[in-house]
């Protein structure tokens, strides 16, 4: 398989870096999208500390920083950069706490359950990790690079590999209980590997080939599959994670855009034809997402409906979307930080920290966490 190189959900098609220094300006938000009244107010994004995690790297031209952060419950920070390391940061001031080396380029975000950090990375590994002190507990070697976020459920790991593999491990030891791969398609597919959504005794999850699959969570056996994606085939990955919402599954293919499933049958129940879909993020009901061809939107997902789509400045790569009360943080692959309110896709703010995000913020609170692309992690508050 040659991959196109892009993040799950973080995509486009060519992106050239643009290394960009501090501006921020302010604006206006309301109520979120269901509210029936507008209430205004001025918010401010304010820089609290900067840390390089990753920028001593030798000169690219495209430098992307894939890993997202992850927030334990106390709010310390937990991130891996391109460089193979491994960071817990304390929020409020940016210090390192501990940093362990688990090799290989991290290319997505880890699964936090308990004390227990599960992180891959492309050098073929999954690694699993005390958060409280870095320890390595075990690792697991599989067939291709790890470019998505485990899934855990059940006292199990369940995660995918770039050869379109999909593993299910105990939880605890590592041991391999049973895989499930897919024929790798012959033309070219999207960097990246679908995320498993687990549901009673059922394992969900998409492929490269864009075939969205249910099989039995105990042996790894078929259930059904149905085929998504446009008619060539081409692009078809379910690279994003899947969403259950309303006793229905969505999800959503590079080139075939978003569709909503039965879970029992895998019975198609809406599809709606926004592809390109670089990130989401669902909140009541509604799904925003972005379109790395160059737009936002926000979609209801009972009948599939767009609700509102909005283009974003001529040239700029939406690469992802998250969720900060009335606001709508939307990364730009080489540029700025777009924030729009969540009713209409007004934008809002542009904050120009750094040199362009494949990811969109994390929030603990009003403080926000984001990683740019020259491995420059930040910690920011928002204030209203």
């Amino acid at each position: 398989m040659v991959a196109i190189s892009v993040h799950r959900s973080r995509r486009a098609w060519l992106i050239a870096a643009l290394v960009a220094f501090f501006g921020i300006c302010c604006a206006t938000t309301d109520a979120p999208i269901a509210a029936d009244s507008e209430r205004a107010a001025d918010v401010r994004v304010d820089v609290k500390w900067r840390l390089d995690l990753a920028s001593d790297r030798m000169w690219e031209m495209d430098p992307r920083e894939l890993g997202d952060p992850v927030l334990t419950p106390g709010g310390d920070i937990l991130v891996g950069a391109s460089n193979g390391w491994v960071y817990r940061i304390l929020p409020h001031s940016g210090e390192i706490v501990w940093e362990t080396k688990i090799g290989g380029q991290i290319d997505a975000q880890g699964r936090l359950v308990g004390r227990t950090l599960y992180m891959g990375t492309d050098a073929g590994y999954l690694v699993s990790l005390d958060w409280r002190d870095g320890e390595e507990l075990w690792r697991f070697e599989t067939r291709g690079s790890v470019e998505s976020r485990p899934t855990v459920a059940g006292g199990r790991v369940f995660f995918t590999d770039s050869d379109d593999v999909l593993y299910a491990l105990d939880a605890t030891t590592g041991e391999l209980l049973w895989d499930y791969q897919r024929a790798t398609p012959e033309f070219f597919t999207i960097k990246g590997g679908g995320e498993p959504l687990v549901l009673d005794d059922v394992v969900y999850c998409g492929f490269a080939d864009g075939a969205l699959t249910a099989l039995f969570i105990d042996t790894g056996e078929e259930i059904w599959s149905t085929e998504l994606g446009d008619e060539l085939g081409e692009f078809a990955d379910i690279d994003l994670p899947l969403i259950l919402h309303d006793d229905r599954i969505v999800a959503i293919s590079h080139s075939g855009g978003i569709y909503a499933l039965e879970p029992d049958t895998g019975a198609i129940l809406w599809h709606s034809d926004l592809t390109d879909v670089g990130g989401v993020e669902m909140q009541l009901g509604w799904l925003f997402g972005a379109r790395t061809t160059g737009s936002v939107f926000a979609l209801d997902t009972r009948e599939g409906e767009v609700y509102w789509e909005v283009d974003v400045p001529e040239g700029q790569a939406p690469m992802d979307v998250s969720i900060a009360g009335s606001l709508l943080a939307v990364p730009m692959a080489n540029g700025p930080m777009y924030w729009l309110r969540v009713r209409t896709g007004e934008t809002l703010v542009k904050w120009r920290p750094a040199s362009g995000f494949q990811n969109a913020p994390v929030f603990d609170e009003r403080y926000g966490y984001v990683m740019s692309n020259r491995g420059y992690l930040y910690g920011f508050g928002l204030a209203f």
